[in-house]
């Protein structure tokens, strides 16, 4: 069996200095400031399964867990920058009761929150970012979700080795969007120019920059 092309210790590598970049404390202990961590976090743990699935060949899994990262970190800016203080208490239950998950089915999803979060200027290499991710990869992704063409074209003649590193690749750059987000709730000045340079020497894990970037 031939090595996986996936270099997942490089990645890890990667996000280890990305954490101790932001390991510092978050500039205020608003419940919406923890909530967004929290959400962030969800979306690095997605990430996690992301990696090992791509490792292991499996797009399947792997596209699904990409698609839940990518909501999550969508989720967890707008909740700090959008949010109005009556969804971030139905998105901070402290129980799964039946009426607190009612209460959240009433929170936008994906589309309406990054249209909401295109609305803010000083998020536009963000959003610009997110938009045309979504509007390339969303129904594929959808499709894997719920068992459609896709899953079915992959399950029946495999999964191109290209197609799962550039799932891999995606993934660790949404990481990447992620720790930029957290790294502005330290509010420390200048830290997310850390991130960027940390990031520019672990391109390697990371999808190719386009000519003229």
């Amino acid at each position: 069996m031939e090595d996986s092309p996936i270099d997942i210790e490089k990645a890890h590598e990667f996000f280890d200095a990305l954490e101790e970049i932001i390991d510092r404390p978050f500039f205020d202990d608003s419940e919406k400031l923890k909530l967004s961590v929290v959400v962030a976090d969800a979306s690095l743990s997605f990430a996690f399964s992301v990696r090992l699935l791509c490792v292991g060949g499996q797009l399947l899994g792997s596209s699904a867990c990409l698609r839940s990262q990518f909501e999550a970190l969508i989720r967890s800016v707008w909740i700090f920058n959008c949010a109005t203080q009556n969804q971030v208490s139905r998105l901070s239950s402290a129980e799964l009761t039946l009426e607190a998950q009612q209460a959240a089915k009433n929170v936008p999803q994906a589309s309406e929150m990054l249209g909401d979060l295109e609305r803010l200027p000083h998020l536009k290499p963000l959003t610009d970012a997110l938009r045309e991710f979504k509007e390339c990869a969303w129904q594929p992704l959808n499709s894997f979700v719920h068992s459609g063409i896709h899953a079915v074209h992959r399950t029946r003649f495999g999964s191109p080795p290209h197609l799962i590193d550039q799932t891999f690749r995606i993934s660790n750059a949404l990481c990447m969007c992620a720790y930029n987000h957290l790294a502005v709730l330290t509010g420390v000045p200048g830290i997310q120019k850390e991130v960027m340079a940390t990031s520019l020497k672990y391109q390697s894990v990371l999808p190719s920059l386009r000519v003229g970037t």
